[in-house]
Formats: C-alpha cells, sequence, structure tokens
C-alpha cells in the first residue's frame, strides 16, 4: 500500500530535511522508502541570507536527491525561489551576483537595472547560483518539475496542489469561470498547458545557448526593472484592513475572500508567522497562540473568514517554517491519493 505525503517548502539543511522524513519513517536507508510518494510543495533554495555559500550547497543537494528519486515517487512544484533562477535571474552570472548583492546602490541601479530591488537579492535570493539555474532549468526541461498537481485528502476531498494558490485574478486571466470553479483536475491540466508552453519557448532558446527567462506572465510575473515580483507564485494571503502589496498587475497579497469558492486547495510559500501578521483578526486565538509551522487553513463563509490550525477550511497551508523549528515538530500533509 502506498503511504503519499506533500511537504511544505523544503528550505533548510538537507540532513534536517532528511531527518523530518526520518522522523515521519519514509526513508529506507539514505533513499525514500519503496512505498512512499512524497510532493514538495516547491522553494528548494534560499534559507539562509547570512551563509549563501553554504545555503546554496545544502539547496542543490537537496533537490537533486530529490529528484534522484523515480518520477511517480517524487513530484515537485515550482515555488518562486526556483522560478526565480530561471526568471530573474536567468542571464546573471555568479560574479556579477556577488557583485549585485553587495555593491552601493548608485553602482546596483546603475549597473542592474534590469533587476528586482536590491534587497530582494541580498535577503530573499542570496544563495544563488548558476549551477542551480542549470538544474531548475533541466528540471522545468524534462517535465520533473511541475506548476500543479491534483490529490485527494484523507477525507475524501479532490484538491489542486499549488506552490501559493489560485484566486479569481487567475481565472479570469485564464478565461475560466468564478462559479463553480473548474475543479482539480481541469485545473491542474490547464496550468501545467502554460508551464508546458513557457517552457517549450524558454528551451528553444536554452538549445541555442541564449540565457533566456522563462515567462508565465502575466499570471505570474517575475520582479524586474527595480520592482519586486508577484501574481501566482509570489501572492499570499492577508487582510487588506492590515496588509498591503495588493497591486493588480503583480499582486503580493490576496484577499481570502477572492479564493474560488469550492475550489480545495493546498499550497505552501506563507508561514504561519506571516499569515498570523498578515490576517490579523481573522486568525483564531489557537493560531495566535502558536508561533510557527503547522498545517493549517483558510475557511470564507460569506464575508468571513477563519485562520485556523488543522485542514477544515477550503485553503489548506502546509510551509511549515522548517528551518525556524526542531525537525520533530514539523508536519507534513498525508494525502489519500495523488493523480500522476
Amino acid at each position: 500500500m502506498t503511504r503519499t505525503f506533500a511537504i511544505g517548502d523544503p528550505q533548510g539543511p538537507f540532513a534536517k530535511v532528511l531527518e523530518v522524513l526520518d522522523r515521519h519513517g519514509l526513508l529506507a536507508g539514505d533513499r525514500l522508502a519503496g512505498d512512499v510518494v512524497l510532493v514538495s510543495i516547491g522553494d528548494h533554495f534560499d534559507y539562509d541570507h547570512r551563509d549563501p555559500a553554504g545555503c546554496a550547497r545544502e539547496g542543490l543537494a537537496l533537490l537533486r536527491w530529490l529528484a534522484s528519486h523515480d518520477y511517480d515517487q517524487v513530484k515537485l512544484l515550482i515555488g518562486n525561489h526556483d522560478a526565480a533562477r530561471v526568471m530573474e535571474l536567468a542571464s546573471i552570472s555568479d560574479a556579477d551576483f556577488a557583485i549585485a548583492r553587495t555593491c552601493d546602490p548608485a553602482t546596483y541601479a546603475a549597473r542592474f537595472p534590469h533587476l528586482p530591488p536590491q534587497h530582494v537579492l541580498a535577503r530573499d535570493y542570496a544563495a544563488f547560483t548558476v549551477e542551480q539555474r542549470e538544474l531548475v532549468q533541466e528540471l522545468v526541461d524534462d517535465g520533473t518539475m511541475r506548476l500543479a498537481l491534483r490529490a485527494q485528502l484523507l477525507d475524501g476531498r479532490d484538491c489542486l496542489l499549488t506552490h501559493a494558490g489560485i484566486t479569481r485574478r487567475e481565472l479570469a486571466l485564464l478565461d475560466l469561470d468564478f462559479d463553480p470553479p473548474p475543479d482539480p483536475e481541469i485545473m491542474a491540466t490547464i496550468l501545467q498547458g502554460k508551464l508546458a508552453e513557457a517552457t517549450s519557448a524558454a528551451v528553444s532558446a536554452w538549445d541555442r545557448g541564449q540565457l533566456a527567462p522563462l515567462s508565465l506572465a502575466p499570471l505570474h510575473v517575475p520582479g524586474g526593472d527595480g520592482k519586486e515580483g508577484g501574481g501566482l507564485l509570489y501572492h499570499r494571503p492577508s487582510n487588506p484592513v492590515t496588509g498591503s502589496l495588493f497591486d493588480p498587475e503583480r499582486p503580493r497579497r490576496f484577499d481570502p475572500r477572492t479564493l474560488p469558492r469550492g475550489l480545495v486547495q493546498v499550497a505552501g510559500h506563507s508561514g504561519h508567522a506571516k499569515c498570523v501578521h498578515e490576517l490579523g483578526a481573522w486568525c483564531t486565538f489557537a493560531a495566535r497562540a502558536r508561533a510557527h509551522g503547522g498545517i493549517r487553513s483558510i475557511a470564507v463563509h460569506g464575508d468571513d473568514v477563519v485562520y485556523d490550525l488543522g485542514t477544515a477550511g477550503d485553503f489548506i497551508l502546509i510551509d511549515s517554517e522548517l528551518r525556524r523549528i526542531p525537525a520533530a515538530e514539523v508536519e507534513l500533509l498525508p494525502l489519500a491519493q495523488l493523480y500522476l
């Protein structure tokens, strides 16, 4: 019998990720056990900007290990940190990246006008290397790294798995109805088609030796020209009373009331601490009492939003903030079935 789990943003030392998997009984030696299927929700790099070189090595080791398993055993979703390697950072060299991270603002503005704001490189993508970009290119090209998956939860609900979730904005850009929304199978197929189109265009350039960026715009808008990115792989739920950054062209936040009603989703990207900060009064007492990690969900009833621990809501968040909590406290989301 197959055991299927999803792990939220595995940003952390490779050994710690292995410890988490081992504590859940998913390893046989240094590999996943033969009866285990694992989904990574995306984001495999950049867990510590204070040690970019070490963080770079750990991220590469982790992603290579995951990708070394059989395609049917490990499913990789692309997150914003993965996508940045082939989008924002698609043409920069290691030497230029080191300069861009640390040079004075005037030099940065003059030499790297096409990049996101300098603090994004210094903080969010500090561990970038060309070797990482080449690995992500390979995994996107051969179909190993995906944009969406369909699965079934233990309670029988079918769900859509993506890195940061789908809102009505994305449905509108895809010319899809809001009510009722497309089911998870249709959504996963459509999103995969968009990634396949983008990949085909980029690979034709890569094969000619050109460092062309992968583009999912306007669904996902990479950072550039001094602006941060937004959209599909960047946005996180927020209360508009207390939050900000709801730019319709490149949103980094979304109002949970814009989630498609009736579409059950599983996403990473948004850690618990950030959700509590962003969602404010919509958080239950139990949610506010927890500092980090955990499986959490958002339920929307009319104009009422509830953010709580557990999976009762239709928008389930699984970023465990692995880098911030002990391995023994990291939760994985069990799945009844993954549709391949």
